[in-house]
C-alpha cells in the first residue's frame, strides 16, 4: 500500500511540474521543509523566524558530517531542510539528459562551447526560477547552503537563489587538496576543466592550503573563498584535550582504517600492500586474542573499489564471524571511536591527523609496494612522516604495535609538530572555527 502510495505521489509530482504549475509545487515544497533543532529534533517552520533570526535553507542536508549540527547548536539561524527523499524526488525530474547525470563531469561540463544539453538546461534553471521565487515568498530564507561543487541539482538550485537575492555558500564536504602534491593538481585541474565556474556568493573551504586548487582553476574568484578550519573538529578537541592513558582493566584497542584504491596508485601494487595489511591484521587478532581489534572502512566504496578492499579478507580460511575481538564496522564514528583507542593504523587519510593531535600513536604501513618514487608526490604527508611511526613490513608493524601497547607517550617536540600539521590540514586547535563560520555567513548575507 505504501509502495502503490509512493509511485502514485511520484505520477503526481511530475505532472505538476510539466505543466508548471507553480504556486501548486511551492505550497507542496513548503510542506516538506521542517526545521533542525539542537539533539538531532525537528519541528515545523512559521514563514518566519523568531527573534530576527536569519535563515538558512540547507540542500542536501545528508551529505554534510556534522558541521551543520555544530552550527544548528549556536542557536544563531533557524536552519532549515527539505525532508528526506524529497528533494531527491524533484531533482530526479530533471537530470538531463538521464539520471546517469547527477554530478558535473569533465566531459559534461556546462562552460564548455561544446555542451550539448543547453536547451535543457536552460528549462532547468527556468524552472528553478519561478519555483524557488514562490517558495521563497511562502517561507522566508535568507541564505542556502550546499556540501558538493558537483552536484548538480545542489549547484543550480544555488545560482539560481543568489540570482534571486538569496547567496548560495558552498562548504564543501571534500577536503585536503593540498594532502599531497598530486592530489592538488588533479583537483585543480578538475575544477578548471569538469566544473561549471561558481555561481554562488561564496565559499567556506577547511584548509588555506585547498584555496590555490579553487583560485588557479578560476573557479571562484579570491573574494569568494574563505579557510576558516572544520567546525565538526572543535567538539572533537575540546572533549580529547584531557585525554588520559588509563585504566589497566579496559581492553587495548587497535584501529585500522583501511586505504581504498584510486588512481593514483597501479592497482597491482596496491592489491598485493592491502592484502598483505588486512590479513595481518586478521592473524593479529587470533594471535592476541586480549586485544581488540577495529577495522573501520568508508561507508561508502564504490564498484572498482569493492573488491580489492573486501576480497582479502572474504578469501581468507579464517571465519572472521567467529574472531570475537575482530571488529569490522564501516558505521563507527571516529571521534567516539578514537579517544576509547590505544593504537591508530592507516595510510592516505586525514583521519590520521585526527588521531595524531589527540596524541595518540599513529602506526602508517608503509610497505616496499608502496616506497616506489614513482608514488613519492602520491602518498599523504609525505614531509611530515617523522611525526608518526613508519612500519615498513609486517613484522615492524606488529613490534610498533606492541611497542606502543606498553609506550604510548608521544614526544612533546612531536605533538608540537603534530598541532601545526593539523592546523595546516584540518582546522584551528582553538576551537573556534564554529564560531567563524557564524560570522562569515552573517557577512554573506549581509553583503548580498
Amino acid at each position: 500500500m505504501k509502495i502503490a502510495l509512493i509511485n502514485i505521489l511520484k505520477i503526481l509530482l511530475r505532472i505538476i511540474i510539466f505543466l508548471r504549475w507553480y504556486a501548486l509545487l511551492a505550497f507542496l515544497y513548503s510542506r516538506f521543509i521542517e526545521e533542525l533543532v539542537d539533539g538531532d529534533n525537528t519541528t515545523r517552520p512559521s514563514k518566519r523566524a523568531s527573534h530576527n533570526k536569519l535563515t538558512i535553507l540547507v540542500i542536501s542536508a545528508m551529505a554534510f558530517r556534522k558541521d551543520i549540527d555544530c552550527i544548528v547548536s549556536t542557536n544563531e539561524f533557524r536552519m532549515l531542510r527539505i525532508t528526506e527523499p524529497w528533494q531527491t524526488r524533484l531533482s530526479s525530474m530533471f537530470y538531463y539528459p538521464s539520471q546517469r547525470y547527477q554530478k558535473f563531469w569533465p566531459d559534461y561540463n556546462p562552460d564548455h562551447t561544446n555542451f550539448q544539453y543547453k536547451t535543457e538546461r536552460d528549462d532547468f534553471r527556468d524552472f528553478l526560477f519561478n519555483f524557488l521565487k514562490r517558495l521563497y515568498n511562502i517561507i522566508d530564507v535568507d541564505c542556502v547552503i550546499s556540501a558538493h561543487s558537483r552536484y548538480i541539482f545542489d549547484i543550480e538550485w544555488g545560482a539560481v537563489s543568489t540570482q534571486l537575492g538569496v547567496p548560495h555558500i558552498l562548504i564543501p564536504r571534500d577536503s585536503q587538496m593540498a594532502s599531497s602534491p598530486i592530489l592538488l593538481t588533479r583537483m585543480t585541474d578538475f575544477y578548471k576543466e569538469g566544473l561549471p565556474k561558481f555561481k554562488g556568493e561564496h565559499i567556506i573551504i577547511q584548509s588555506e592550503l585547498d584555496k590555490k586548487g579553487y583560485i588557479d582553476s578560476g573557479y571562484v574568484v579570491p573574494e569568494k573563498i574563505s579557510s576558516l578550519g572544520c567546525p565538526r573538529m572543535d567538539n572533537f578537541i575540546k572533549k580529547t584535550k584531557e585525554r588520559k592513558f588509563d585504566s589497566k582493566n579496559k581492553r587495548k584497542k587497535i584501529v585500522f582504517l583501511p586505504f581504498i584504491w584510486d588512481s593514483y596508485f597501479e592497482k597491482a601494487d596496491l592489491f598485493s600492500f592491502i592484502y598483505e595489511v588486512h590479513m595481518f591484521f586478521v592473524h593479529f587478532a587470533l594471535k592476541y586474542p586480549e586485544l581488540d581489534v577495529i577495522i573501520k572502512p568508508k561507508r561508502k566504496v564504490s564498484g572498482s573499489q569493492k573488491p580489492i578492499l573486501i576480497e582479502p579478507l572474504k578469501d581468507s580460511s579464517v571465519e572472521l564471524e567467529k574472531v570475537p575481538n575482530l571488529i569490522i564496522r564501516p558505521d563507527l564514528d571516529l571521534h567516539d571511536l578514537f579517544p576509547d583507542s590505544d593504537v591508530v593504523c592507516g595510510f592516505n587519510t586525514s583521519a590520521l591527523l585526527e588521531a595524531a593531535v589527540i596524541g595518540l600513536p599513529v602506526i602508517i604501513p608503509y610497505f616496499k609496494d608502496l616506497q616506489n618514487p614513482k608514488y613519492d608526490k602520491r602518498v599523504f604527508y609525505k614531509d611530515a612522516f617523522d611525526l608518526f611511526d613508519i612500519a615498513r613490513d609486517v613484522k615492524e608493524l606488529e613490534s610498533l604495535i606492541l611497542m606502543r601497547l606498553q609506550n604510548p607517550m608521544i614526544d612533546k617536540n612531536v605533538m608540537e609538530g603534530r598541532e601545526v600539521l593539523f592546523e595546516e590540514f584540518v582546522s584551528t586547535l582553538k576551537c573556534n572555527a564554529t564560531e567563524k563560520y557564524v560570522e562569515c555567513i552573517k557577512q554573506v548575507i549581509e553583503n548580498q
